[in-house]
Order: structure tokens, then C-alpha cells, then sequence
């Protein structure tokens, strides 16, 4: 059985570079490539639906900065059957959407997200992902940082 949901936890850092680096955790296992390919479009609606709503509420109740330019990193923590590297990518895009949504980043564009590098996921007693975002905050451009 897995457990339950849990709200989004942010932590919010300055890396040695002086970039912001927002964590979020989700006690969530992502939908993958596989399950998004073998359902149906309703399913696949209301998986993109909480994931996107989930996040942009997070990131709006929390108050984060705007990022000029967002690298991002994938990491996974499974119990059970381990997930293949880079298959939650539907779960992460809608993350991503409500990331934009909420104005972490104005797109998600090449101009606006450098990469996103999804990591092999690790065995662990509950499943969990985590999106690591590191950029400058747009304050950064302005000389307000």
C-alpha cells in the first residue's frame, strides 16, 4: 500500500554561486511514459490536472522569486518496483506547466529552462519525488538581488 499524499515541502537555498535553488519535495509516485501511453485521455487529463494545480499552488502559497533561466533536476525515490530513468517525464512536464503557471519562470522554453536531467531513481521505504530548481532570480538582472 502506498501512503498517503502529502503537500508539496519547498526548500529554498543560495548555492555557492549565488543562484537560488528551490527543492520540492512530493510524496507522490510520478505516472509514467508507459501508464500515460496505455490509459485514456480522461485519465491522463486528471493526472496533469493535480500535478500542475499541485505545484503552481505550492510555489504561490510559498512566495517564490522569478528565475531568469531554471535548471532543473529530477530525483526519485521509490519503494517497490524502481521506475526507469526519465519516465516520469509526464508527471515532471505538468510539474513544470505549474510551475510556469504560478510564474516561477515566464515559459518553458529553451530561453527560460537550460535543461532538466531526470537522475536513475533510488530504493527507499516511501515513494518520493524531488524537483531541484537552481537559476537567478530576476531581481539579479536588475541589480535589486
Amino acid at each position: 500500500m502506498q501512503e498517503p499524499d502529502r503537500p508539496i515541502n519547498i526548500v529554498t537555498d543560495i548555492n555557492d554561486e549565488g543562484e537560488l535553488v528551490y527543492s520540492f519535495h512530493y510524496g507522490r509516485r510520478p505516472w509514467t511514459v508507459n501508464s500515460e501511453r496505455s490509459g485514456n485521455r480522461w485519465t491522463r487529463a486528471k493526472n496533469t490536472k493535480q500535478w500542475r494545480e499541485a505545484y503552481r499552488d505550492a510555489i504561490l502559497e510559498h512566495g517564490c522569486h522569478q528565475l531568469t533561466q531554471a535548471r532543473i533536476g529530477v530525483f526519485l525515490e521509490m519503494r517497490g518496483r524502481l521506475q526507469d530513468t526519465g519516465a516520469c517525464m509526464p508527471a515532471v512536464k505538468a510539474a513544470v506547466d505549474g510551475m510556469v503557471d504560478a510564474g516561477l519562470f515566464i515559459d518553458d522554453t529553451g530561453e527560460h529552462v537550460e535543461a532538466i536531467e531526470f537522475h536513475a531513481p533510488e530504493r527507499a521505504k516511501f515513494d518520493y519525488i524531488t524537483i531541484v530548481v537552481t537559476g537567478y532570480p530576476i531581481e539579479a538582472t536588475t541589480g535589486e538581488w
